[in-house]
């Protein structure tokens, strides 16, 4: 009398799986979008780091693209759930700091990054990433992605 009947266990399997793969289904959806953004987040870093080796390479050679720069920058930092001062990202942009402010003031008249001041020090503003921004760097490390995938 403890165990339940042959039908009631038929109904038991039948019920639990379509349970079990919609399970499986949600469950691997987010592991394919954590594994694409764990990729985008490779690519943004191996271009900050063959920029600077660029640098390197090249001496006296000047490479200014300082917007592009601090988008990454910002990118990366977004990603690692970390913050970012203006100062640090004004240092990071390779520029000067009167022209990497110039250019963080024209990406926040875009509407893609905001400033606000950092909750634990009233003295420094902090540069967030809005998700138009967000969205476009993405779509790019997309395309590069796919560029290298097809080896062009």
């Amino acid at each position: 009398m403890d165990t339940a009947p042959e039908g009631d266990e038929l109904i038991d399997v039948v019920v639990r799986l379509p349970r079990k793969a919609i399970e499986e289904t949600l469950l691997s959806t987010p592991a394919s979008e954590m594994a694409l953004a764990d990729r985008r987040l490779g690519e943004a870093k191996a271009l900050l780091t063959g920029r600077r080796q660029r640098v390197a390479c090249f001496a006296g050679v000047r490479f200014h693209d300082p917007s592009w720069e601090m988008i990454l920058e910002l990118y990366v930092a977004t990603r690692e759930r970390r913050p970012l001062a203006v100062s640090q990202l004004c240092s990071l942009s390779g520029g000067s700091t009167t022209t990497a402010l110039r250019h963080i003031e024209h990406l926040e008249a875009l509407g893609y990054i905001i400033r606000e001041t950092d909750s634990t020090d009233r003295r420094r503003a902090n540069v967030m990433m809005q998700p138009a921004l967000a969205a476009a760097a993405e779509q790019w490390l997309d395309l590069q992605l796919a560029a290298l995938r097809l080896g062009c």
